[in-house]
């Protein structure tokens, strides 16, 4: 199932550990919102809305005894692969290998860690119906019926955002605020359990294809609407074998 341009990890001698931050989220790039001076305008339109390179990992362990190739080979020939196809039970991803980190080595068998950069994330996923419910909704999908994700904590709005900085450079510690502030941030401590890895990569792909589109994002909560967008993507945390957690900040406009 896992392969590094096309070839399965055994016939390199790898045997996989496990994956960090392969389903994280990456942030946006560029400018995220416009500042006219008497007010502040979200950027949120399809051609204003790019995505940064994000970086994650793959934990293995080298056994010389189940190849014909050595340690440095293996490095050497991996190391120099331009652009290729990761395929994973968490998806396929077009990535480079930016790091090979050598963790530890005891006789025959080497731990290292491959770092790989996947330059433009893509959100293909296809987007349902949503389902609905009682529940916390965003463009009508519940959290919990529709992505399996149940929101443990919600960062009250009872609070005055910061003062924005101005674009200034000045010659002390003094700092010049202007009179507008940054967005209010929705912010909600997640947790998703899971039953299946390909349910768990499923359903997480669809909710950043959501996370991803143009416009704003419409969070229904307690009886009121409001347009919300992301900037800051987030980063899982697993937890166990059947459970992640996460924390998802959405400005509000």
């Amino acid at each position: 199932m896992n392969k590094l341009n096309g070839q399965f990890l055994n016939y390199y001698g790898l045997i996989l550990v496990k994956y960090n931050g392969i389903l994280d989220m990456p942030q946006r790039l560029g400018e995220t919102f416009y500042d006219w001076g008497d007010y502040q305008e979200p950027l949120v339109d399809d051609e204003d809305i790019f995505w940064k390179s994000r970086n994650f990992s793959m934990d293995v362990v080298f056994d010389e005894r189940v190849t014909n190739k050595t340690l440095k080979s293996v490095i050497n020939e991996i190391s120099i692969l331009p652009e290729f196809l990761l395929e994973s039970e968490y998806g396929n991803f077009t990535v480079k290998v930016k790091e090979i980190q050598k963790v530890s080595t005891y006789e025959t068998v080497s731990k290292l860690t491959f770092v790989f950069n996947e330059r433009i994330p893509i959100f293909d996923a296809v987007l349902e119906n949503p389902i609905g419910g009682n529940g916390v909704l965003i463009d009508g999908y519940d959290f919990k019926k529709d992505f399996g994700i149940t929101i443990t904590k919600i960062k009250p709005l009872e609070y005055v955002p910061s003062s924005k900085l101005m674009n200034t450079t000045v010659y002390n510690t003094s700092q010049k605020f202007s009179g507008h502030r940054n967005f209010k941030v929705f912010e909600f401590d997640c947790v998703k359990h899971f039953s299946s890895i390909s349910e768990l990569s499923e359903t997480t792909e669809k909710f950043k294809k959501l996370l991803s589109l143009g416009g704003y994002r419409i969070i229904n909560l307690n009886n009121e609407s409001y347009n919300c967008f992301l900037t800051e993507g987030f980063k899982i945390l697993f937890v166990g074998d059947s459970l992640i957690k996460f924390n998802l900040k959405l400005n509000i406009k």
